[in-house]
């Protein structure tokens, strides 16, 4: 009688391992086929009912050769559980935290499973060969519009820290470096209505986005939206409040002082400047975004906090100190006065 190929596997020592890899194969997959059909449009023009691979490839113009690996591709989608095929080859959505994820309301988490998919699969597959040739990364290689829609995720945290530190009730000009889509200005201009502010974006891309967000807010009479590098700007001594959020790690440790020192310039007198950032846990939560900033050029590894409370004070920045946002102490804030 033939031998059971699982025992052949057993007795390798291969059936465990095997195990293994599928389980965490089928979340492998399902991250990068969801990545993939969010930034292809597919799985948005799937949920608007379901369709027939032909009928998909009409409507995204692809050539007729590509309908075999569109419906292959498709397959994957079912095999992994995100989708399913009907009776009359039809294919639709089938798990409804995919159909979540395609909500308006959710494009953060939609942002983020895109970068997932794509920007952290590179950094986790392509370091140890970069790491050997002394290549690194560049800022250019992560798409700036996704990481401004992604960056959202952080939302909860940082309007914690605006919530204290946000003057309510007086006239406040906000400088902010680094504004992303803007949301944390819009947060801002919230919790006070006096509010005015400028929005600083190094990528064009990442500036319109902001644009069309503060004119869709209505929030043009109070807000402007520039591009440029802050360390190129010159220092006015006009804003209240500074702020960079989540970005502080696009610069290299060895010049933050600098930066500081510079961007003390910025304020007013009485002013605050205020970092909000994820920081060095050691955790899986903040391990991809630490690889980023240590393998891209002219960036840094996420802070830990005493040495980024450090660097204020050597900067000459008064009352540094450094604020949970969270119970878990992943995001902090750190505020000083020039």
């Amino acid at each position: 009688m033939p031998t059971n190929p699982l025992l052949r596997l057993a007795r390798r020592g291969w059936l465990t391992p095997m195990l293994e890899l599928g389980r965490l194969g089928s979340s492998a997959y399902r991250v990068a086929f969801r990545g993939a059909g969010l930034e292809s449009g597919l799985l948005r023009e799937i949920d608007r009912g379901p369709r027939k691979p032909a009928e998909l490839a009409t409507r995204l113009d692809l050539q007729p050769d590509m309908i075999d690996g569109l419906a292959s591709w498709l397959d994957a989608g079912v095999a992994c559980g995100d989708l399913r095929r009907d009776d009359q080859g039809r294919y639709g959505i089938r798990r409804r935290s995919l159909r979540k994820l395609l909500t308006p309301a959710n494009d953060p988490v939609a942002a983020f499973t895109q970068e997932m998919a794509t920007l952290h699969h590179r950094l986790l597959t392509e370091t140890p060969r970069r790491l050997a040739s002394g290549e690194r990364f560049g800022i250019a290689e992560a798409d700036p519009a996704v990481i401004a829609r992604s960056s959202r995720m952080s939302e909860p945290w940082i309007t914690t820290a605006l919530e204290r530190f946000v003057p309510t009730s007086a006239p406040v000009r906000l400088l902010e470096v680094g504004c992303g889509s803007g949301a944390h200005i819009r947060t801002a201009a919230r919790l006070n209505p006096q509010l005015t502010a400028v929005g600083l974006e190094l990528q064009e891309p990442a500036a319109q986005l902001a644009q069309d967000n503060i004119s869709d807010w209505g929030l043009s009479d109070r807000v402007d939206i520039a591009v440029g590098d802050i360390r190129e700007r010159k220092p006015d001594a006009a804003a209240d409040l500074v702020t960079l959020h989540q970005n502080i790690y696009y610069f290299p440790e060895q010049d933050q002082v600098r930066l500081f020192e510079h961007l003390a310039g910025f304020l007013a007198p009485g002013g605050t400047l205020l970092v909000t950032t994820m920081v060095r846990t050691g955790k899986l939560s903040s391990a991809t975004l630490d690889l980023w900033g240590a393998m891209t050029e002219g960036c840094s590894r996420l802070p830990v906090p005493d040495e980024l409370v450090a660097r204020m004070r050597e900067a000459g920045l008064r009352d540094a100190r450094a604020v949970k946002l969270g119970s878990d102490g992943l995001y902090r804030a750190f505020a000083a006065r020039p």
